[in-house]
């Protein structure tokens, strides 16, 4: 008899996202307060927050390349190619355009991103940063208005 291995239904990270807002809606999961500290120049702008431990969630799709610094803690990340990587405080790395992932705080983390941005409102940071999906970043690239 030969072994049959199930296969394990891939979902995108726009589909887990969905799963996760459908769960806190429905009342099986609880959303996190996870203020954020922001900082501006005339042509940066950072962002600083802690998450805590045992919390997952999706960022959004990246319009830019980006630092991203490590202050204390352990997240595993899961990327569109579903690749997990690890990032321990301190640590920094640089997150490419066009990157969208699955984060899950193992460890309550700090950090903090660095983009280049010239927007100064806080309410309008984040759609200058990025797309909540990535068919938009994708529509986007294909309109060329994204490098």
């Amino acid at each position: 008899m030969q072994d049959v291995q199930e296969s394990k239904p891939q979902v995108s990270i726009d589909e887990f996202r969905h799963a996760i807002d459908a769960a806190i809606e429905r009342g099986e999961l609880a959303p996190v307060d996870t203020p954020l500290t922001h900082y501006h120049t005339p042509d940066l702008y950072a962002r600083r927050i802690v998450v805590p431990a045992g919390s997952i969630f999706t960022t959004m799709v990246h319009k830019t390349d980006h630092i991203a610094v490590a202050l204390r803690g352990v997240i595993a990340f899961y990327d569109q190619d579903r690749i997990e990587h690890i990032m321990r405080a301190p640590e920094v790395m640089v997150t490419k355009a066009g990157t969208q992932r699955v984060v899950a705080v193992l460890e309550e983390c700090e950090w903090v991103t660095v983009h280049h941005c010239t927007e100064q409102d806080d309410e309008k940071v984040k759609d200058a940063l990025g797309f909540e999906t990535m068919a938009e970043y994708e529509a986007t690239k294909l309109l060329g208005v994204v490098t």
